[in-house]
């Protein structure tokens, strides 16, 4: 699920809050429809012959979605919040109050540091997976599991790309036009 040049380029062009929107609709619920269901099959190949693998998977993954959980409330009900408040008092030409967070920085500067602690995790994962490919003898559920985790991956490096490098520099750069102290 990499994604192309011209797609980062036409989300450039995109209005905050409907840049907010999209990674909540596309990205967001792709993670909260993928992780149950990786969490499953996860479970239903614990007694395989490649048990040992797929317990340290089952470890590292429970740990990512229990960090994920609480990662994605305080996006959705924090910050994103406040990042379509920035953009409706842009378009309404209003003031706007600071969040009770105060400025962007440190939440922006928590969420990228938790965003490259998922990544650390999935590395692990990547590792113990050799890339995300099934042994050749490996039963169909493992290499369906494998390809479910590398898409699962791939979907949250573009997810984390758009987040750190357009979305949270769009919000900061507007919370800076609007002079919001």
């Amino acid at each position: 699920m990499i994604q192309s040049e011209e797609y980062f380029k036409m989300l450039r062009s995109w209005n905050l809050d409907d840049l907010v929107d999209h990674i909540m609709n596309t990205h967001h619920a792709y993670l909260k429809a993928n992780y149950p269901l990786i969490l499953k099959l996860i479970d239903k190949l614990e007694g395989t012959t490649q048990n040992e693998v797929i317990k340290q998977i089952k470890v590292l993954f429970t740990e990512f979605t229990d960090d994920l959980a609480i990662h994605l409330v305080k996006e959705e009900e924090v910050l994103f919040p406040y990042f379509k408040k920035l953009a409706e008092s842009k378009s309404a030409g209003s003031k706007v109050e600071a969040a009770s967070f105060g400025t962007l920085s440190r939440p922006i500067e928590m969420m990228e540091e938790e965003h490259d602690d998922s990544h650390d995790i999935m590395d692990k994962i990547k590792e113990l997976t050799n890339n995300f490919t099934a042994p050749h003898d490996a039963e169909p559920s493992i290499h369906f599991l494998y390809f479910k985790l590398k898409e699962f991956d791939e979907d949250l490096d573009t997810h984390h790309e758009l987040e750190n490098n357009l979305l949270f520099t769009k919000a900061s750069v507007l919370e800076q036009e609007l002079e919001v102290k």
